[in-house]
């Protein structure tokens, strides 16, 4: 724990952003896991009360309009903004306390982080802020949030092709064309893995043991 404490020291120390970030904490998460509440240990946001405004960008999935490009000087002035809080509580959270000046969505993405890794949309807050972060032109600033984790690189890994097609948008409505034409993927060769295989196969990339007990499997079959 000593050791634990004394990393998020130093990291603290080399926390500086191009912009302001802030989440609304619920209380719902796992404090030891929460990425927003270790966030903002660190400095690197700070954290807002219901019903209060929030003067930037705000993720949230009531919004009609996705984040782009067309959102950074907004947020470079004003912030963005995250609220925090459990996948499987949405239905508690007081959506209508919730208020920013600038609603956005988030557009397709898959998560890292250890609870939901692997799956589309179910961001941590960290991973939320950094996924905004780079939509919006900040990409130095979404890896550098990241690097807080020491999975953080993994969410930038996987999505960076994406989070690069977003990032060279240049309004909401083209951030939800490129989205649409990501989802449904190319034409695809005789042969060739789909968008959503290629993922798949980074985060769960065959082995030689599985290879091995496939091999053994078959043996056995073979043998009754």
């Amino acid at each position: 724990e000593e050791e634990e404490e004394e990393e998020e020291q130093k990291r603290k120390a080399n926390t500086t952003f191009p912009v302001p970030l802030a989440m609304w904490d619920l209380g719902q998460c796992d404090p030891k896991r929460c990425t927003g509440r270790k966030l903002h240990r660190l400095g690197c946001l700070k954290e807002l009360r219901l019903s209060q405004r929030f003067p930037g960008v705000v993720l949230t999935p009531d919004a009609t309009e996705h984040l782009s490009p067309a959102d950074y000087d907004l947020i470079r002035s004003d912030g963005l903004a995250v609220v925090d809080c459990s996948w499987n509580r949405l239905e508690d959270v007081p959506w209508n306390k919730i208020h920013g000046a600038a609603p956005r969505l988030l557009p397709w993405m898959v998560a890292a982080n250890g609870v939901n890794y692997g799956k589309a949309c179910k961001l941590s807050c960290a991973e939320a802020l950094a996924g905004g972060l780079y939509c919006a032109g900040y990409g130095d600033a979404a890896k550098q949030l990241m690097n807080k984790f020491k999975w953080g690189h993994g969410f930038i890994t996987l999505n960076e092709e994406l989070l690069e097609t977003y990032s060279e948008c240049a309004t909401a409505e083209d951030v939800k064309k490129a989205q649409d034409e990501w989802l449904a993927g190319p034409k695809l060769k005789e042969g060739e893995l789909t968008r959503e295989e290629r993922i798949q196969q980074m985060l769960f990339p065959p082995s030689d043991s599985s290879s091995s007990e496939e091999e053994e499997e078959e043996e056995e079959d073979d043998d009754e």
